[in-house]
């Protein structure tokens, strides 16, 4: 009769446990004070007030204010970020010069860098650049995306490919979208349906899914039906590790994943159990442990 007391009790204990971590609210660490805001990158974060971005470190605080008014402001990557029409350095100082002039470098588009190449748009296409703001990579893309594990999606005539550090097309154009490279797969849509392709440009998971995510920890989101809740985690052999049960999912970092039940947004980790309940309007991934989450039209950050 002890023996099952006990048993009971730890039981009991599991479960209060297991309610209290997926119900205790994460703690707000910077107020929901923002109109827009990014993920963490080398330590500071995109954030709008009212028409204007700037940027905050962990402390809420702003190390470049924001007096600058754009449509969107990137994210720091080796060093500098896309801020407009030019990068910066993290003390808010234009990041590339010309040859020619010493003049700033201007771009209609530009994306983070990533492995010293970022993709930038000039007139109306698309090349890339190295850490000196030179092309390497001639534009001469439709669209591009950063470069992972050494290849980069890029659009040409319509549909995607992959490129490799030298511009030279791996994998031909296709795809009617793609994303890129992460643990050795890459999510392609062909024929208005997703799989998941290797560095050769042949399908490891076939073209099945309505929507797909990126792999991290080995699982990669994506919706399998058109219902409410369609959206789930597979593995790479394909079947679902986490039940089709969300009606929105994104990848995985640092551990947890973005998940939405009835419209509100939580925190899942790799077993499917919610380390942070469903219990904001919007939110974006955890990036150096904190992330951004809106309540009542505003952003603040949360941390594990």
């Amino acid at each position: 009769m002890r023996k099952i007391f006990f048993s009971v009790m730890i039981f009991f204990a599991s479960v209060s446990a297991s309610f209290a971590a997926q119900t205790v609210p994460p703690r707000v660490v910077i107020e929901y004070v923002f109109d827009e805001a990014r993920d963490f990158h080398e330590g500071l974060a995109a954030v709008r007030s009212g028409d204007f971005w700037g940027y905050i470190n962990n402390l809420g605080r702003y190390v470049i204010p924001p007096t600058n008014r754009i449509p969107e402001a990137g994210d720091f990557s080796e060093g500098v970020a896309f801020l407009g029409d030019h990068y910066i350095t993290t003390s808010g100082a234009h990041a590339f010069l010309t040859d020619e002039d010493n003049e700033p470098r201007f771009f209609v588009n530009g994306l983070a860098f990533s492995e010293g190449f970022a993709a930038v748009q000039i007139g109306g296409q698309w090349g890339f650049i190295n850490l000196t703001g030179k092309f390497v990579i001639t534009p001469i893309y439709e669209r591009a995306q950063s470069f992972s594990e050494g290849l980069a999606a890029v659009r040409r005539n319509g549909l995607w490919g992959f490129i490799d550090n030298e511009g030279e097309l791996k994998i031909p154009c296709k795809f009617v979208n793609a994303r890129s490279f992460h643990e050795g797969v890459a999510a392609v849509n062909l024929k208005g349906r997703w799989g998941f392709i290797n560095p050769e440009g042949k399908f490891v998971m076939k073209s099945r899914f309505y929507e797909a995510g990126d792999f991290y920890y080995g699982l990669a989101p994506v919706r399998s039906k058109t219902n409410y809740r369609g959206w789930g985690y597979v593995s790479k052999s394909g079947k679902f590790r986490i039940p089709r049960k969300y009606n929105g999912a994104r990848k995985f970092s640092e551990g947890l994943a973005a998940a939405a039940a009835d419209a509100r947004w939580g925190f899942i980790n790799v077993i499917g159990e919610w380390e942070f309940s469903p219990a904001y309007d919007e939110v974006r991934d955890f990036h150096e442990g904190f992330a951004a989450v809106r309540q009542d039209h505003k952003w603040g950050y949360i941390r594990q």
